[in-house]
């Protein structure tokens, strides 16, 4: 008999609580931001724009989003290795452009199994960094 195993799966539900919570760490940041929530897969669950945050804020939440469920890894913990000279430069040509080393990038997981990407864009990185971890403790909270 093979063994099943329980597959986790990333709610619409989900990522519109994450969103709310990255909105509000935005409000007390002072910020506006854009969202943005992937499947295991890459494929957009949620994309949310604030009044007010950049054009560039979405595309810019995206590939954080798809970057760090593809990497398995929050997009900061490649912006060193990245840079020029460095073991990981042209990186931004990797994954068909999608790839972005911005912090604000991080996967999201349930019972240890990442089941999806959230992207966080529109304030300067660190503050891109306390949105994206409020979304993030508030869904573990809930799971």
């Amino acid at each position: 008999m093979l063994a099943t195993r329980l597959v986790h799966d990333l709610t619409r539900e989900a990522a519109l609580q994450m969103a709310s919570l990255a909105h509000a760490a935005a409000t007390r940041e002072g910020i506006a931001i854009a969202v943005a929530i992937v499947d295991r897969g890459g494929h957009i669950i949620l994309v949310d724009r604030m009044d007010g945050a950049a054009a560039c804020a979405v595309p810019l939440a995206v590939s954080k989003a798809e970057t760090a469920v593809m990497t398995l890894a929050p997009t900061q913990a490649w912006f060193e290795s990245t840079q020029p000279g460095r073991a990981d430069w042209g990186m931004n040509l990797a994954l068909a452009g999608r790839f972005n080393a911005m912090p604000g990038g991080a996967p999201i997981s349930i019972a240890g199994d990442i089941v999806g990407g959230l992207g966080v864009s529109g304030g300067e990185a660190s503050q891109d960094v306390v949105c994206a971890s409020a979304a993030l403790e508030g869904f573990e909270d809930c799971v």
